[in-house]
């Protein structure tokens, strides 16, 4: 996530990579940046309702489209994708 919120894809490790994972109280997990906030608030990665990504300025950990829930893989199916 860049210093404007827009989450990309890069083909480098750098500062915008770094994220904060908390697990929230719920069960789900939110991801915020760490180097970067708007007006001293974390900007947290989210999804819209398409599966497209939301700005970070518009985000807030109690937001439903922040809240990711993480699952458990089969040793058997991760071998398959590494």
């Amino acid at each position: 996530m860049n210093k404007n919120g827009k989450v990309y894809g890069s083909k480098e490790f750098n500062n915008d990579c770094k994220l904060k994972e908390r697990i929230e109280e719920n069960g789900y997990n939110t991801y915020a940046s760490f180097s970067w906030k708007n007006n001293g608030k974390q900007m947290f990665v989210a999804l819209n309702g398409k599966g497209g990504t939301r700005k970070g300025q518009r985000t807030r950990r109690k937001n439903t489209t922040a809240h990711f829930l993480p699952m458990v893989v089969d040793t058997q199916i991760k071998d398959l994708f590494y």
